[in-house]
């Protein structure tokens, strides 16, 4: 039964921070950003030291290396896994058709910035143009993380939209730019300067600063 119980442990244990590391950014989303550190930092890691050192115990007291070994690989593969890109992906497709309808929204107009240009209380050196900054309704915060609003760029008939996915600090950040017309978007755009321009899919771009 004890032997059981542990290799079961480390099994959920493992699985568990593979399932919180793939979902962070949604799981931000929820608890916010600020919260999910303090889970990692107070239950999630003593957690999963204090279940390495009892694999250890066990390996010593019965001879089973498998508890262990699987609490190493685990340790292995969050250092080599990309999980940062693994975000980056499973959170574009999963709203993607949400972007997609908030873009087609704002081309129409039902969704529009108010056009003023408000004073910054903190300003950094890269940040959008206060006045290009569109509200989200209800139902869609999740399309911009940690914002409430996204940034437009209008040129000619069409609109950009610019979708955050991480702020930075000092006027870092980056996005997923949703532009009907399938242009590629220009370092200046949305008001801000960028290092990173990649093509994603047709229509769609990924940027950062």
């Amino acid at each position: 039964m004890k032997r059981h119980l542990t290799l079961l442990l480390s099994l959920c244990s493992s699985l568990f921070i593979f399932l919180l590391s793939l979902f962070q950014w949604d799981l931000d989303d929820r608890i916010g950003k600020y919260v999910s550190p303090y889970i990692w930092l107070f239950f999630v890691i003593p957690f999963f030291l204090l279940l390495t050192l009892w694999t250890l115990i066990y390996l010593f007291s019965s001879r089973k290396w498998l508890p262990l070994v699987i609490q190493v690989i685990t340790v292995v593969l969050w250092f080599f896994i990309p999980f940062e890109q693994l975000n980056l992906d499973i959170n574009f497709k999963l709203h993607q058709q949400k972007r997609e309808e908030v873009a087609a929204n704002i081309q129409s107009g039902a969704l529009k910035a108010d056009g003023v240009d408000y004073p910054s209380l903190i300003p950094f050196s890269n940040e959008p143009d206060n006045s290009s900054l569109i509200d989200l309704p209800k139902g869609y915060a999740s399309v911009s993380r940690g914002r409430d609003d996204v940034a437009v760029e209008t040129k000619g008939k069409a609109t950009s939209v610019l979708f955050f996915t991480n702020l930075g600090l000092f006027g870092h950040f980056s996005g997923f730019v949703y532009d009907p017309k399938n242009r590629k978007p220009s370092s200046g755009d949305f008001g801000m300067k960028f290092d990173e321009i990649e093509k994603i899919q047709k229509n769609w771009y990924y940027i950062s600063y």
